[in-house]
C-alpha cells in the first residue's frame, strides 16, 4: 500500500491538492490550521482552493509541519498556484 507522501509524488499534487489531502489525512479542520499558525480561517480556505499560496513566518512553517506531519521536503513546490496572501 502507498504512503500518502508516495500517493502525492506519483500523482504530482498542487500544494492546494497536497494541503488540502494531508489537513483531512490528519483530522484537522480549516480553523485547527488557522488557529495554530495565527492566521485567519479564510487564509487556509484560499490556500485549498489554490487562491492563494502561504506567506509564513519560519516559526509558523515549522509549526505547519509539526501539526500536518510532514517535513518540508513533502510539501509541493507552489509555482504558479495563485496569488501571495
Amino acid at each position: 500500500m502507498l504512503t500518502l507522501l508516495e500517493l502525492v509524488e506519483s500523482l504530482k499534487l498542487s500544494f492546494s491538492q497536497w494541503f488540502l489531502l494531508t489537513r483531512r489525512n490528519r483530522d484537522l479542520t480549516q480553523d485547527d490550521i488557522a488557529e495554530a499558525l495565527g492566521i485567519s480561517g479564510q487564509s487556509v480556505s484560499n490556500w485549498e482552493r489554490g487562491r492563494s499560496i502561504p506567506t509564513l513566518t519560519i516559526d509558523q512553517m515549522k509549526t505547519l509541519c509539526k501539526i500536518l506531519n510532514c517535513t518540508l521536503d513533502d510539501i509541493p513546490s507552489t509555482g504558479n498556484e495563485g496569488s501571495s496572501g
